[in-house]
């Protein structure tokens, strides 16, 4: 009906000119790793160093500030971490096996995003901003297959945040988030966000010689904003 098309034109060109405030949600799939450097073996951690696939789950704001241009503030679970699988030198013996680090965060996100009208179809998505993480649960699952300790099956252990000698991670994540998608005009979306990490997640007390581990994060998401 008429009505019906005013009404679709009117969304359409709120969401398009910044006139409109809106809530949104998304989910999606994460393929995150941890990059050394400053290790001894920092060169062989990366080459032996795969994705971890998670997910994520975000509720966020969408505020016009301008025309196609707007701030998306957030709140989101982000399932990170990184798998390990290799040969590692241990005394006189080699070990080989793998390892699973899985990482459950609260991150709050701040993106600023352009969007392009792509015509009635809806608008291109280009976005980028800070985000602070928050370390909440974690595990580490690791398997030897030959060497010392092959044969023992799976090894779980609870992950500890902070900054003492006897933590694992940092709690904290300080990065910058890096965003394209699309927006239709229905309000449904689709994305791509890479997320670099900038603090160094090794504990304060563990940091010598310069070591450094930071995440990278690749993220997939669907979603709709109302």
């Amino acid at each position: 009906s008429a009505i019906a098309l005013f009404a679709t034109g009117a969304f359409a060109q709120d969401a398009m000119n910044g006139s409109a405030a809106r809530i949104g949600v998304k989910a999606g799939v994460n393929l995150s790793r941890i990059h050394y450097s400053g290790f001894a073996l920092a060169s062989q951690l990366n080459d032996y160093t795969k994705d971890n696939v998670g997910y994520n789950i975000t509720v966020f704001g969408d505020f016009g500030v301008g025309k196609n241009f707007f701030i998306q503030p957030g709140i989101s679970l982000q399932n990170k971490g990184t798998k390990l699988e290799g040969s590692f030198p241990a005394g006189t013996s080699t070990i080989t096996g793998n390892a699973k680090i899985d990482v459950m965060a609260i991150e709050i996100p701040v993106n600023a995003v352009l969007r392009i009208p792509a015509g009635d179809a809806g608008a291109f998505q280009i976005s980028a901003g800070p985000y602070v993480s928050f370390n909440v649960d974690g595990t580490n699952k690791t398997t030897v297959t030959s060497g010392p300790g092959s044969g023992t099956g799976e090894t779980k252990s609870d992950l500890s945040f902070g900054n003492d000698s006897g933590d694992n991670l940092t709690s904290t994540d300080f990065g910058a988030n890096f965003g394209l998608g699309f927006r239709m005009n229905n309000g449904f979306n689709v994305g791509a966000n890479y997320g670099l990490g900038l603090t160094n997640l090794v504990p304060e007390a563990n940091r010598t010689n310069g070591n450094k581990a930071v995440n990278r994060i690749l993220g997939f998401t669907v979603g709709y904003s109302f």
